[in-house]
């Protein structure tokens, strides 16, 4: 032993001179020297290969770097062999530790890779970092200028978009000194027909040349050339990589076929990289097509024409420049911004010259490395509040580890005290120690890693509605790994210190006794109870969370819709412009419905042009006829004769549209309570007139009914003020939203209407089938996911403090035996045992409710425009989570308190 002890103190005892590293030259080729002659070669052989191997005294430095270099893996290696086997030694809490990192590792792996693709990630295009994407503002007072587009008010006063329309774009690309490049887009959605089989796909319009600006070379034939993008151009398209293999199995044969886009028919000349989805990371684009098709792919009557290319007034593309290669990026964004607002204001005032308010347009450069980044503006927030409540759960975990190693550690205190002793320095125990706990991180780390890779799309499945899921697919990069690394070393450090410096403070002389150490164990079991304290408040501000977001989910689930949910089937509807007419359209309408209704198990058959839940808002201007300088936007929508008997909603006054509200007979409106209520205060709505945007209705309207207030775009947003416009009287055509009322379950009729819509059109497809319990549950998405993530980690906070709580009190219960011993022996009842242990349990968990109270109430503010129907203070909530604490600690702590209540006085007398 004394050997072995000599040779661990060379082998890190710093060396002063040639004499000395000789020495630990000498010390290694005997330790070489050993191994050699274990694995049977003879001692003479053996030493001169040690020899040979090493040389003489006089080695380079270099050499001694190479040694020591050497050496300090050996014993890395020793460690970790010896970490190994006191793991092996303790499997139970081995298993427990690598369960409990894993689930923590594997949440925040998990949540990272999706929350890296909300907030960081790039366009995967060359320097992305040079894009910017074009917006413009106009300063208040507001002005409203002569354009149609997605305009929206800015909080400062003013306006403010994204959207340009093309004769503005064309006369931003004849100002080439501004910009390496640029380019225009715009993401819609049509109907791709291949090999005769319609379906719902998402296009990307593009400028010629934008694949050369981004930088992005097709993996399979051309990409789009300005020739593409010319009037009267071959209509061609490039498809992505999805899309090639979805339907046509990756297939070289792909290119030179023609697929129909809205029926007009393209040719497929090129495969997009599959790492490019499109220039907005919240679609999943499949086809891209150049800007010039517009007019035959998505006509849209404006003005007379259904082009866009020549109309001033439709604001609709999205344009992105690249800065100047080798300049500053602060210059090259400055000329940019000066010479490009110029001429951004120039090109509006002269499209639309009779327009004050366009003098007040100033454009502005916007960072474009995320594309037009509609993921951060919808994700972001849930994004960090997941990685804050995954990082407390792995905090939780952290806590846990660190109080069952402190307690492990009080075991080891003679094996701590025999190594000092041999001649072991404290920083040596204190590696050691670091080590177990690192490879107990690493062990977890991998299982969580592998949690986090199978769990990656869960939660953008979750959030995400149909059409988004695979834009927010979460890739597992070198990024990912690299965070899961870190975490698991920081973890380890983290639940390891505090073992690890409690074991360097082992007393040597009273741990060579076999006696309690009073004074030690006082110290760990003082800082054990803190860190239990700790656990439990960092499981009640879970638990707080989780109440939360679960009231939320059932305050929303449980609000008044004002329409009949069940037994509603929803389906979209969008004939191609190229082949339908308005009266082609409405005719078509007519047909289905009877078709439609005729269905057996159908009770009746409407349409609408928005879907009552889940659209976005349809605004129209309403002109009060006693405030005829005051219009107001308001909701509406354009519904079938049967709308409001499909949906449920109940008529209050008036009547319903029916069959003398024609083309011919003048226009009418119902409206609903809240518009009744805010423009007609104390008084009969009945037979008053309006009036409302050109696009709406032209002339007066005169209102005959009123409706009961029905949810729109979602469950939290107010009933807006509303008025239906009766589509059988003429107005213009376009998409709609198909609503059936059946008899039984909606999804066994659903191959009948599908067969019904393919006789009259085997080009149409269906688009978003779903019931409206579906349609509803898709809009509580962010609050149903954030409920089961945080019940989740709620239940394994409530898991961990379990473990916490017994595992100091049973660790308490066996340091205290002789004094319980004493006590039982003085008289002490069993009962006042069991009441002296559960009432250390009692106050740990007050003191950490408390704390965690404090705390969920100040962090609570960052929840509070999350929640629905409560405040973040939420009495019954607290008292809820404080009273399942309570309970939860008490019967945590009833084991090790009714274990020490049946402790033999007369054994326990004699307990060293």
């Amino acid at each position: 032993m004394q050997t072995f002890l000599a040779k661990l103190r060379t082998l890190f005892a710093p060396q002063q001179d040639d004499r000395e590293f000789s020495e630990e030259i000498q010390t290694h080729i005997a330790l070489l020297t050993d191994r050699m002659i274990a694995r049977g070669m003879p001692r003479e052989e053996a030493a001169e290969a040690a020899r040979r191997q090493f040389g003489n005294t006089s080695l380079h430095h270099q050499h001694r770097r190479d040694l020591r270099s050497f050496l300090v893996l050996a014993t890395l290696a020793r460690d970790l062999r010896f970490a190994a086997r006191q793991l092996q030694r303790n499997p139970l809490i081995t298993l427990i530790a690598i369960a409990s990192l894993a689930l923590g590792i594997g949440a925040n792996t998990a949540i990272f890779s999706v929350a890296k693709r909300v907030l960081f990630d790039t366009l995967p295009v060359r320097d992305p970092q040079q894009l910017r994407i074009l917006n413009w503002t106009s300063g208040p007072p507001r002005p409203v200028p002569p354009v149609w587009g997605d305009i929206w008010a800015a909080p400062g006063g003013g306006l403010v978009s994204n959207a340009f329309s093309y004769p503005v774009y064309e006369a931003l690309r004849q100002h080439p000194e501004a910009f390496e490049s640029i380019l225009a887009f715009k993401d819609v959605s049509l109907t791709a027909t291949v090999d005769n089989t319609p379906n719902l796909a998402t296009a990307e319009l593009l400028s010629g040349g934008a694949f050369d600006t981004l930088g992005i070379a097709p993996i399979l034939g051309r990409s789009l050339t300005p020739a593409d993008d010319a009037v009267g151009a071959t209509p061609v398209a490039l498809i992505s990589d999805a899309f090639w293999t979805q339907h046509f199995a990756r297939s070289p044969s792909v290119l030179g076929q023609t697929i129909a886009l809205n029926g007009a028919p393209v040719t497929i000349v090129g495969v997009a990289p599959a790492s490019f989805n499109g220039l907005d990371n919240g679609t999943l684009v499949q086809l891209f097509v150049p800007i010039a098709q517009q007019p035959q792919v998505i006509p849209r009557a404006q003005n007379g024409s259904v082009s866009l290319l020549d109309n001033p007034q439709s604001w609709w593309l999205q344009i992105m420049i690249r800065l100047r290669p080798g300049v500053p990026e602060s210059q090259a964004q400055t000329q940019a911004q000066i010479q490009l607002d110029l001429a951004f204001r120039h090109a509006a005032q002269s499209i639309v010259p009779s327009a004050k308010a366009m003098e007040t347009l100033h454009l502005r450069l916007e960072p474009g490395s995320r594309g037009a980044d509609t993921l951060h503006g919808e994700f972001a927030q849930p994004s960090y509040l997941l990685l804050a409540l995954s990082g407390l759960v792995l905090l939780l975990a952290c806590v846990n580890l660190a109080n069952l190693l402190l307690a492990r550690a009080a075991s080891r205190q003679r094996e701590m005290s025999t190594r000092l002793a041999l001649g072991a320095r404290r920083s040596h125990i204190l590696r050691q120690m670091l080590t177990e706990s690192l490879l107990l991180s690493t062990l977890g780390g991998a299982a969580g890693l592998a949690l986090g890779y199978i769990g990656r799309n869960a939660i953008p499945r979750m959030i995400a509605n149909p059409t988004q899921s695979a834009a927010l697919h979460a890739a597992f990069d070198w990024q990912v790994l690299a965070f899961t690394a870190a975490v698991s070393i920081v973890t380890g450090i983290l639940f390891g210190l505090i073992p690890a410096w409690q074991a360097t403070r082992t007393n040597l002389t009273s741990a060579m006794k076999d006696s309690n150490q009073t004074t030690s164990a006082c110290s760990r079991l003082n800082l054990g109870k803190g860190l239990v304290v700790f656990q439990i408040a960092l499981s009640t501000i879970l638990l707080i969370g989780a109440a939360l977001f679960v009231r939320t989910l059932l305050n929303l689930n449980n609000t008044p819709l004002g329409f009949r949910a069940d037994h509603l089937l929803l389906f979209r509807l969008n004939p191609p412009r190229i082949r339908y007419t308005d009266a082609r359209m409405n005719a078509l309408y007519r047909q289905l419905q009877e078709k439609l209704a005729a269905i057996p198990g159908v009770r009746s058959v409407s349409f609408s042009v928005i879907a009552v839940i889940g659209d976005g808002h349809s605004g129209s201007t309403f002109h009060h006829p006693g405030f005829p300088d005051q219009p107001t936007r308001v909701q509406t929508n354009r519904v079938g004769g049967d709308f409001f008997a499909t949906m449920g909603i109940p008529i209050l006054q008036g009547r319903s549209f029916n069959s003398t509200d024609t083309p011919k007979s003048p226009i009418v409106a119902v409206i609903n309570r809240a518009l009744a209520q805010q423009f007609f205060p104390n008084q009969n709505p009945i037979g008053q007139i309006f009036e409302a945007d050109p696009d709406e209705a032209t002339g007066p309207i005169q209102i005959i009914g009123v409706a009961a207030d029905t949810r729109y775009a979602d469950l939290r947003t107010p009933t807006p003020p509303t008025f239906y416009l009766s589509d059988d009287q003429g107005l213009e055509a376009g998409r709609i939203v198909a609503e059936i009322r059946t008899q039984a379950d909606p999804a066994g009729i659903l191959a009948q209407v599908r067969a019904v819509v393919a006789s009259f059109d085997r080009d149409l497809p269906l688009i978003d089938v779903r019931t409206m319990q579906e349609q509803i549950a898709s809009t509580l998405s962010n609050e149903r996911i954030f409920a089961q993530l945080t019940a989740a980690f709620g239940l394994l906070a409530l898991i961990l403090a379990c473990i916490g709580i017994y595992g100091i009190m049973a660790y308490t219960v066996s340091r205290r035996t002789s004094e319980i011993g004493i006590r039982m022996a003085l008289g002490a009842q069993a009962s006042q045992v069991l009441k002296l242990v559960l009432s250390e349990v009692s106050w740990m968990a007050t003191a950490g409710i408390a704390l965690g109270i404090a705390s969920a109430l100040w962090l609570s503010r960052f929840i509070a425009a999350m929640l629905y129907g409560l405040q973040s203070w939420d009495p019954i909530t607290l008292v809820s989570v404080a009273a399942i604490l309570i309970v939860i600690a008490l019967l945590a702590g009833y084991g090790p308190a009714r274990r020490a209540s049946k402790i033999n006085p007369t054994q326990a007398l004699r307990h060293d």
